[in-house]
C-alpha cells in the first residue's frame, strides 16, 4: 500500500507535506508512510479516499482504477434530469436555490456558534527528533474548537505510536504547556538523547523513569548523563478521528 500511496501522491504533483496538509496528517506520517515504516489505519485511508476522491479498493489492494467512477445512482439522476422540459427545470432550480440558501444559513450559524483557537502544532517525530519545540521549525498552525484547548497550553505535538494506549492513541493531538519540571505522575512531552517522547514522569528512590502507559513498552529509567530535557507538561488531548 506504501507504494501506491506514493504513486497516488506524485500523480496528483503534491509534495508530502501539502499532500499531508489536504488530509490533516504530518508530513513525517506520510513519509513514513511511503516508507513503509508505519502502516496506513483505516481513518487515514478513509481520509485519504474521501478528500482525494479515491476508490479504496485499488489503494488497498491495487485492484481496479486509482480513482471512484461515477455512481449508476448519479448517472440515473443525471438521465432523469435531462428529461425534463424549461419549467419543470425551471421549478428545479428555484427549489435547488432554495435549499441552498436554507444550508448556507445554517452553516453560517454553527460557524458563529462554535468559536476557534489557533496552536501551533509539532510532529513528535520530527520535532522532538531534532530536539527542537517552540523555536519557528518545523510545525503548522490548525484551529480548533475552542471548548477542546487547554487556556494555558502553549503548543500541540501530534503523536506516533501506541506506547501510551489506552489514554492517547496514533495521530492524536496533545495540548502543551511548556515549562522545565514535572510532578510526579504527570504526563509530559520530552527530549531524550535527541528522541521526542511522549510519558508519564515517575520519580524513583534512585532517580527518575518515563513511563509508557501500554505494559508491552518498558519504562525509560533516567541515568546520571543521560542528555534529557522536559519540553512541557500535557494538559489535554484532541482527537481527529
Amino acid at each position: 500500500m506504501n507504494e501506491r500511496l506514493r504513486e497516488l501522491r506524485d500523480h496528483l504533483g503534491l509534495s508530502q507535506k501539502a499532500f499531508g496538509d489536504q488530509v490533516d496528517i504530518g508530513q513525517s506520517t506520510i513519509a513514513m508512510f511511503e516508507k513503509g515504516q508505519r502502516s496506513l489505519r483505516d481513518i487515514h485511508i478513509k481520509r485519504i479516499c474521501t478528500e482525494f476522491n479515491v476508490n479504496e479498493k485499488w489503494l488497498r489492494t491495487g485492484e481496479g482504477s486509482m480513482f471512484k467512477e461515477s455512481s449508476d445512482s448519479v448517472d440515473t439522476l443525471h438521465e432523469i434530469i435531462r428529461s425534463f422540459d424549461i419549467e419543470q427545470l425551471e421549478l428545479m432550480k428555484e427549489c435547488l436555490d432554495m435549499i441552498i440558501k436554507e444550508k448556507e444559513s445554517d452553516k453560517g450559524s454553527i460557524l458563529n456558534f462554535q468559536r476557534t483557537v489557533t496552536r501551533p502544532v509539532y510532529d513528535l517525530p520530527a520535532s522532538a527528533g531534532t530536539g527542537q519545540f517552540l523555536d519557528g521549525y518545523s510545525y503548522t498552525n490548525m484551529e480548533f474548537p475552542e471548548y477542546a484547548v487547554p487556556p494555558s497550553s502553549t503548543f500541540g505535538v501530534r503523536i506516533a505510536g501506541d506506547s501510551m494506549e489506552p489514554e492517547y492513541f496514533d495521530d492524536d493531538i496533545v495540548f502543551v504547556r511548556q515549562q522545565p519540571t514535572l510532578e510526579n505522575g504527570d504526563i509530559g512531552i520530552f527530549v531524550l538523547n535527541g528522541e521526542g517522547y511522549l510519558k508519564q514522569f515517575e520519580i524513583m528512590d534512585d532517580g527518575y523513569s518515563l513511563v509508557s502507559l501500554n505494559s508491552k513498552y518498558p519504562d525509560i529509567h533516567i541515568t546520571e548523563g543521560c542528555a534529557i530535557r522536559i519540553v512541557g507538561k500535557v494538559l489535554g488531548k484532541y482527537s481527529l478521528s
